[in-house]
């Protein structure tokens, strides 16, 4: 799998999960080349601003947010807000882009059908002005987690205005076992017609492959 080809598909308004279809491969693995090569962008621009020419433009328009694993306790989230979505924005609240508090929430919805308001818990983390990747840290492992990309309104509500995937922690070596073995294996065995564990399974997973 090539770069080339993923970013040949992301000019064309590909998702990733359509990407990893088209390439016979996971989302994850997809989203980790796209964002591995976005890194070396950034370090060769760091290296060499004056000569710097970007291989692919700094924003495709597009309304986005991912979260990828890192550790048993921490996952990577990066996101691209549309200038269309901002001037919504703008126009709904009264002011600038930037004058806005923005902010992730955390939502912990392990073994959970998300609608937004059932998970077993929540946090925010307050994000600086102008960026657009977080590392969200100090997490639990073996649990299902996904974040909303807000701003808070003038009455100090908060505004979700993009939600992620949802993404697993990895087990610690502690751990003797992970939270969807009983239902794998009740599908496996065909007691269930689909997996319980839904969106909710990691996207580094053999279901991801073979959806």
């Amino acid at each position: 799998m090539l770069i080339e080809e993923i970013l040949a598909l992301r000019e064309k308004g590909y998702s990733f999960r359509k990407i990893a279809i088209e390439l016979d491969t996971t989302v994850g693995k997809v989203q980790y080349r796209y964002q591995k090569h976005r890194q070396q962008q950034e370090e060769n621009k760091e290296n060499d601003e004056m000569n710097f020419t970007p291989i692919v433009p700094s924003s495709y328009e597009r309304d986005e947010i991912t979260l990828l694993p890192q550790s048993p306790t921490s996952i990577y989230s990066f996101w691209e807000i549309s200038s269309s979505l901002r001037q919504t924005i703008e126009h709904q609240t009264r002011l600038q882009w930037h004058e806005l508090t923005k902010k992730i929430r955390v939502y912990d919805c392990t073994m959970v059908d998300f609608n937004g308001h059932n998970a077993h818990r929540f946090f925010d983390i307050h994000i600086p002005e102008m960026t657009n990747n977080w590392m969200i840290t100090d997490l639990e492992p073996n649990r299902t987690f996904i974040i909303d990309l807000g701003i808070q309104t003038r009455q100090g509500s908060f505004l979700s205005l993009l939600r992620s995937n949802a993404i697993d922690t990895p087990r610690t070596e502690k751990a003797k076992q992970g939270l969807h073995v009983e239902a794998v294996n009740q599908w496996k065995t065909g007691n269930q017609n689909e997996p319980q564990w839904l969106e909710h399974f990691s996207t580094y997973s053999y279901y991801e492959t073979v959806k």
